[in-house]
């Protein structure tokens, strides 16, 4: 299960800009300066998405499969909803 969680990551990456620290961190301020309700928000998801991945590796020690693949799909789709909501945002703070 691991390693088509993994394949799917790498094609959602693909299929939204895949940016570099340095472009993130100023597409990040850059948000905050001009949005900070859509930071926040960002910022929550980001937290739901770190705690979904710890109970991701726990439940990969504990040998419960069908468990695992629920929640696996639910990372997935809450990152699309994040990657989607930061191009956004990118986009609109670019444009100002």
């Amino acid at each position: 299960m691991t390693t088509e969680f993994e394949e799917r990551m790498k094609a959602l990456h693909k299929e939204f800009e895949n940016l570099s620290p340095e472009e993130r961190k100023a597409v990040k301020q850059k948000i905050k300066r001009v949005n900070v309700l859509t930071a926040r928000k960002l910022e929550r998801m980001k937290h739901q998405l770190l705690r979904m991945e710890t109970k991701r590796a726990q439940l990969s020690l504990d040998d419960d499969p069908e468990e695992l693949s629920e929640l696996e799909d639910r990372i997935i789709v809450k990152k699309r909803e994040f990657l989607k909501l930061f191009c956004k945002a990118k986009d609109t703070c670019s444009k100002r």
